[in-house]
């Protein structure tokens, strides 16, 4: 027979985590959807539903669930009368459930819920007892490892440390249709579905997260932004919250920060050898301006925290200025704009420029006056970082010139920039050596290089979830600026012209820096070729 709807009843009972644990397994295996179903004995209070609901949602392990399509429902009413109604609602062909006896036929001896399911249901039903998960020793060991985290009590820290596991940077929550939510992760870049959330689930989980992070809940007429006060457990985590009003509720984001995925040696970021050794020359000044472009996304703000690491230990003062501050850096004295209070960009800048700064990072260059202030700190003999959306290291300067700032300056106080995407790296354990493709050896000999023997392609195994990638590394173009491009920049050299004096120095262009990622084995040519503007 073939089934494409499991359903499992679950009282939260060890052995029914169990029988959702084999349901799981079963569901990928066949490709099936998955039913999980809690009945409350007569009349159930809406605040109840709403903790069983949080309850199942904690149920399923976090990577199944961005496969599988999962559906919960809490009912009340008589068990087995409610169950056999939803069974036959859902057109179940498998029941899955678990027995609390150690042998299932003990169970129907003592003339359990069991016994009518197995005896009225219209589909076959699997019981699932202790003995038949020989690696679960004890019973207190059987209880699904998700639910350690607690999620009764806390949902939304719950649905965090999921998303952590997952390598997940974002959170969304999302109204749907028919009363529901839906919750997708951005992982390795991608943003993917996670589950669905009934609508009182879902508006409880935003009041947590707007809680925590101490926002007023009388204003949801407007957009609101926070940071998360987490407790002590989840140390090394930082969260960002963005809500606003949207058709049919509020939406939610959540912008994810793992210490040790911020605070990353320079050597670990994926520079090549000759980027790496550019910037380490860079750091070795002590004033000027130094940038960190690219689009939004691109690991700009990890790169510019991985340089000031390297300043963490000296003796040094070191302030910032953000919108908002992305991470709390101890070595770093840290102003977040607050434009409510009158802390602009540019006012906050003054103010800062008056602690006596060494080193000075501004968050991002967004506007004339952001920018002549910036300028005008790393003149005055600071070493500042910032940031800047750009296409590449040429593009740099046309951006700065619009924003007001004079050849002059530029060519004085530029000391280099690094302009950078993110790729998605394969899997190791999954990854496929395959011929190049005629595109792919036309590709690197467009840029100058010797196509590989062979390059990799993603398979998809249990260690990437199917995708065939994990993690993610940068793709850079470094650019130390000296007199000969001081030069060309005070006569006005254009765009192109700097484009071409930059590669004529044999300094590789994002593509090309790309390419020999896919040689390495690092990436594919299909995930090389998607990035923005390479």
């Amino acid at each position: 027979m073939t089934i494409k709807t499991i359903l499992t009843p679950c009282d939260f009972s060890p052995t029914s985590m169990l029988a959702i644990e084999k349901a799981c397994q079963l569901a990928e295996q066949l490709r099936a959807e998955l039913h999980l179903v809690h009945v409350e004995e007569g009349e159930s209070e809406s605040d109840y539903q709403r903790v069983a609901l949080d309850r199942l949602l904690a149920a399923v392990p976090p990577a199944y669930e961005l496969q599988n399509k999962v559906h919960r429902h809490v009912l009340s009413g008589r068990v087995q009368d409610s169950l056999l109604k939803y069974v036959n609602e859902c057109n179940a062909d498998l029941i899955v459930m678990g027995s609390r006896g150690r042998s299932p036929f003990l169970q129907l001896a003592m003339g359990s819920v069991a016994q009518r399911i197995l005896k009225n249901a219209p589909c076959p039903v699997m019981m699932v007892t202790q003995d038949n998960h020989n690696h679960h020793s004890a019973p207190d060991e059987a209880t699904n490892t998700y639910l350690s985290l607690k999620t009764s009590d806390s949902p939304a820290l719950d649905l965090l440390a999921r998303a952590i596991s997952l390598r997940a940077t974002d959170i969304h929550i999302d109204p749907l249709e028919h009363e529901e939510y839906g919750v997708r992760l951005r992982i390795d870049g991608s943003v993917i579905s996670y589950c669905a959330m009934d609508q009182g689930v879902a508006e409880r989980l935003i009041q947590q997260y707007l809680t925590l992070a101490g926002v007023d809940h009388a204003e949801p007429f407007r957009p609101r932004e926070g940071r998360l006060q987490l407790p002590a457990t989840m140390q090394g985590v930082e969260a960002r919250l963005t809500a606003t009003p949207v058709a049919g509720g509020e939406a939610m984001a959540l912008r994810l920060f793992s210490k040790e995925n911020v605070f990353l040696p320079l050597e670990g970021l994926g520079f090549s050898d000759t980027g790496l050794e550019t910037v380490l020359r860079m750091l070795r000044g002590t004033e000027g301006l130094i940038l960190v472009t690219g689009p939004t996304g691109s690991g700009k703000t990890t790169t510019v925290y991985s340089m000031l690491h390297t300043y963490g230990k000296k003796d040094c003062n070191i302030v910032s200025i953000e919108d908002p501050v992305e991470f709390d850096v101890p070595f770093v004295r840290q102003l977040n704009v607050d434009e409510r209070h009158g802390v602009t960009m540019a006012s906050g800048l003054r103010t800062l420029l008056r602690m006596d700064p060494d080193i000075l990072f501004l968050g991002e260059i967004r506007d004339p006056e952001s920018a002549s202030i910036a300028m005008r700190a790393a003149s005055s003999g600071r070493f500042v970082f910032s940031s800047l959306h750009t296409r590449d290291v040429a593009s740099t300067i046309t951006a700065f010139r619009d924003l007001g700032g004079t050849d002059h300056s530029l060519a004085a106080n530029l000391v280099g920039v690094v302009n950078q995407r993110l790729v998605r790296k394969l899997c190791l354990q999954c990854r496929k050596a395959v011929e190049p493709s005629e595109p792919c050896k036309e590709a690197f000999a467009s840029s100058g290089l010797s196509a590989p023997a062979q390059v990799y392609d993603p398979v998809g195994c249990e260690a990437c979830r199917g995708t065939g990638f994990k993690g993610r590394i940068g793709v850079f173009e470094c650019v130390s600026f000296d007199d000969d491009l001081a030069q060309a920049i005070t006569r006005n050299a254009t765009e192109v012209e700097l484009r071409d004096q930059i590669r004529s120095r044999g300094i590789a262009s994002l593509t090309t820096e790309a390419l020999k990622k896919v040689g390495e084995g690092l990436t594919s040519f299909d995930e090389a070729n998607s990035v923005r503007w390479l």
